[in-house]
């Protein structure tokens, strides 16, 4: 019977005293803690929920989330002075002067000095050859045309002792002709050391390739470790052309033109040329030759229209459109609104259309009324004024009032 009363022994031994106890809340005192906490987690809760709200929001009104990137121009007036278009063509821009820049000595290029669309001028070092054989030719060409005039005053010392002996009856007529034949030798011994070493000297100072005209480079076809030759070199990495130039300056723009409208141009006829990569800018010109051939399979006659105020904007084998001017003067000057027929949607009736203003980033749509069309360029009549900023592509996805992520 001992066992029992040890047992309970060791059972009241495992028990905790009160004072070591946690304390435990009751539930009714516990609830409203919880309801605080769970008050302010719906807070939060509320808090996020609107900033999210609000940035779902700001997105929708702004069309930023689906709002494409567009060209836009400022609307500029341009003062017609001349005719009236009677006929637009397209034709492609040329240079006057185009070269091939190319090597007169072969060899390893060790320096190039441009890159494409690099402006350079006539007489610019663009490259560089190396020169190491070169200049050792030069020296020895030197160093023979010193020998060579050594030789020339020992002769013409010695054929003055001839000559004086001669004249003295002391020497015979054989012994003065040998000195004589001597001193011209020398002499043309000395010349040629002279054209040897010019040579030599020009072959040298061709390791510097430098540009013929002054223009914009075109094109690069060499790279740095190139091995180029001259006059039609051959091999695997024989290049004889560094670059092409064009002159910038001296544009014209080539248009075949039907043979059935050929009638309506001729020699000096007013031009508006207006470049494909740029429509919202206008060149003036005229017409500078007319080929008295024609194209039999096309039935076309190339004309040559001269670009009188050329500038950087202009491509060489760029597209451009001809708009022949009438010889008839306008009645009166006036200022008009041009812009890319890219910009406009059109409306129902007849010269209705709607453009894009921009306005403080936004795109807001304003009726215009358009007039005659030239190209893809049309005349706005009303609507719009100089100094606004309109979208000429992309139109057809933009919304009034979305914002929108321009480009120039």
């Amino acid at each position: 019977m001992s066992a029992p009363s040890d047992l309970r022994a060791e059972i009241q031994n495992l028990r905790i005293d009160k004072a070591q106890r946690p304390i435990v809340e009751s539930d009714a005192a516990a609830r409203p803690r919880r309801r605080l906490i769970f008050a302010l987690i719906a807070l939060a809760a509320v808090i996020a929920a609107g900033y999210g709200l609000r940035g779902v929001w700001s997105g929708l009104a702004s069309g930023a989330s689906d709002a494409p990137p567009v060209r836009v121009m400022t609307v500029a007036p341009q003062r017609e002075t001349g005719g009236v278009p009677v006929l637009t063509a397209t034709g492609k821009i040329v240079s006057d002067h185009k070269v091939q820049v190319s090597t007169k000595v072969s060899g390893q290029i060790v320096e190039l000095l441009f890159e494409q669309g690099d402006p350079v001028r006539k007489g610019q070092v663009i490259a560089r050859i190396e020169d190491v054989v070169y200049r050792a030719r030069r020296d020895e060409a030197a160093a023979m045309l010193e020998k060579s005039r050594a030789t020339l005053e020992f002769q013409e010392v010695n054929f003055a002792r001839i000559q004086r002996l001669y004249d003295e009856k002391r020497a015979p007529t054989i012994e003065w002709a040998d000195a004589r034949r001597a001193l011209d030798e020398a002499r043309a011994q000395v010349a040629a050391s002279q054209a040897a070493l010019d040579f030599a000297q020009k072959a040298l100072n061709d390791c510097e390739v430098v540009a013929p005209i002054t223009g914009v480079i075109l094109e690069r076809n060499v790279e740095v470790g190139d091995f180029v030759a001259a006059e039609g070199g051959r091999g695997a990495m024989a290049n004889a052309q560094f670059a092409s130039i064009a002159d910038m300056q001296t544009l014209r723009v080539e248009v075949d033109i039907s043979e059935l409208d050929i009638a309506r141009v001729h020699k000096g006829m007013r031009c508006k040329v207006t470049p494909d990569a740029y429509k919202d800018r206008a060149y003036a010109g005229h017409v500078m030759w007319l080929d008295p051939g024609a194209n039999y399979s096309k039935a076309t006659v190339q004309a040559k229209v001269r670009i009188e105020n050329p500038d950087h904007y202009l491509r060489v084998e760029g597209s451009a459109q001809v708009a022949f001017l009438s010889d008839e003067p306008a009645a009166e000057a006036r200022a008009a609104i041009w812009i890319p027929a890219t910009a406009c949607r059109h409306g129902e009736s007849a010269g209705a259309a709607t453009v894009f203003v921009v306005v403080d980033g936004r795109a807001r749509s304003f009726p215009i009324r358009i007039g005659k069309q030239v190209g893809d360029r049309v005349e706005v009549l009303d609507g719009l004024k100089a100094g606004q900023t309109i979208a000429v592509e992309g139109v057809e996805k933009i919304r009034d009032g979305q914002r929108l992520a321009t480009a120039s």
